[in-house]
């Protein structure tokens, strides 16, 4: 178990003005676990996790690994102790001058050659690279660099794997495919990972639980979709929306689309899933039980954590009373009901 409880780490700016990177922060972090930390740039995400190996060392509070206190080890114990702390960054941090089962063995210690070979094929195997080892980066996609900065990560059997922006210089689709390596190795040999991200749609696709912080601060923390379905935080609401393709809905209204125009009586809402299972039909029940037009603007529904998460933009067109009723349908259902424009009189 990751273990930080009031956390502070400050820095002065080059015009002597001290800047709070972390703020007394606490947190846990449990084996086994994928956790997300997610802010925008400069939000202390980076400056946090570099916390967690002590890359930076906190001005104050304490750090415990396994419930061993990170803060008070002497340097060999602290040496010893972060070789079971992998870490892989953004920009790969190859040596080019090597060759792929180069960069990888550069961790080893106290192997001989032939030992080393077997452990750097193994773990270019384990990331799918196996045809690799005589590469030099510089004959590498970005997906297959950062597989060779995993795999070298890796070298020592770390239980702990921190990934610092570690998919923010890869397409979407090479983006995918390391989340889906990342949650394999977490299956396959039980490591804990912590995701430092500004995306959202990485901690949507690979973590259980995650943190937002915001100017040094976590804001709020719970399971991922707890914290995507009911954001209570403005910052948290914004890097909501700005996975969900309901936020366009602002945009057509605002352009005055002829899409959004309402008709008289009619009401536009939107839908928003707070619970994990939206396997009903919910729209064409709803349409036949009420006796009433439910057209489809907009919808945004994935998988989030394993469950369902999302909503839709709708417009009901019906009798007053029967629209109203619907609405409280879908509130009993624990559907989050938000009237955007109502054309009744």
């Amino acid at each position: 178990m990751i273990e930080l409880e009031h956390i502070v780490k400050n820095f002065r700016s080059d015009n002597d003005k001290l800047i709070h990177a972390v703020n007394d922060v606490s947190l846990k972090i449990n084996d086994g676990d994928i956790f997300g930390i997610i802010g925008f740039s400069g939000a202390g995400k980076s400056t946090l996790v570099r916390c967690i190996n002590l890359l930076e060392r906190p001005d104050s509070g304490s750090v415990k690994i396994d419930g061993v206190e990170m803060m008070t080890l002497k340097p060999r114990e602290l040496y010893k102790a972060r070789t079971k702390i992998g870490m892989i960054f953004q920009q790969f941090n190859l040596m080019p001058s090597r060759t792929v089962l180069q960069n990888v063995a550069y961790p080893l210690r106290n192997m001989t050659k032939e030992q080393i070979r077997k452990k750097v094929r193994e773990l270019l195997a384990l990331v799918d690279i196996p045809d690799k080892e005589n590469a030099y980066p510089s004959e590498l996609s970005g997906g297959q660099k950062q597989r060779v900065a995993i795999a070298r990560a890796l070298a020592n059997d770390p239980t702990i794997l921190l990934c610092d922006e570690a998919t923010s210089a890869l397409d979407p689709q090479t983006t995918g495919a390391i989340l889906q390596l990342l949650k394999d190795l977490n299956k396959k040999l039980g490591l804990t990972i912590v995701v430092i991200t500004h995306e959202m749609e990485v901690v949507k696709h690979i973590c259980r639980r995650a943190a937002v912080m915001d100017a040094g601060k976590i804001i709020e923390s719970g399971d991922v979709f707890e914290i995507f379905s009911s954001p209570k935080h403005q910052v948290t609401q914004n890097f909501v929306r700005t996975t969900s393709n309901l936020s366009k809905i602002d945009t057509l209204i605002r352009d005055k689309s002829p899409i959004v125009k309402l008709k008289p009586g009619e009401v536009m809402a939107r839908l928003v899933y707070v619970h994990a299972d939206v396997s009903e039909p919910l729209i064409s029940y709803a349409s036949r039980a009420f006796d009433i037009e439910i057209n489809i603007i907009l919808s945004d529904v994935e998988i989030v954590a394993d469950s369902m998460v999302g909503g839709t933009v709708v417009i009901f067109n019906g009798d007053s009373e029967k629209i109203e009723r619907t609405m409280q349908y879908y509130r009993d259902k624990n559907i989050r009901v938000e009237v955007i424009q109502d054309a009744r009189a």
